[in-house]
């Protein structure tokens, strides 16, 4: 096996541990989807997204990283916001 296998093997393992988590994460998502719809709250809260991201930034040990964390935790909450609509559109 080359260097660039290796470095693959390596990103394929740590795929599947995103993926698992993602869907762990998913799933809390949609406990609160339902949670916010039968409170009635909104969708969207502003104020808890930007917490999200500075406290992920935070957490980074190479502050190098600190776009790319942004784009990324901005993709999964614009994700999650559209798995929260579907379900409570679903079950209107």
């Amino acid at each position: 096996m080359n260097e660039l296998e290796s470095y693959r093997q390596d990103i394929d393992a740590l795929d599947q541990e995103l993926t698992l988590l993602f869907e762990k994460r998913l799933e809390t998502v949609l406990k609160v989807g339902a949670y916010k719809k039968k409170h009635r709250l909104p969708l969207l809260d502003a104020d808890r997204e930007k917490k999200v991201i500075e406290k992920n930034i935070a957490r980074l040990r190479n502050s190098d990283f600190q776009e790319e964390m942004t784009m990324f935790y901005k993709a999964i909450m614009n994700i999650t916001k559209q798995t929260q609509k579907r379900l409570m559109e679903k079950e209107e």
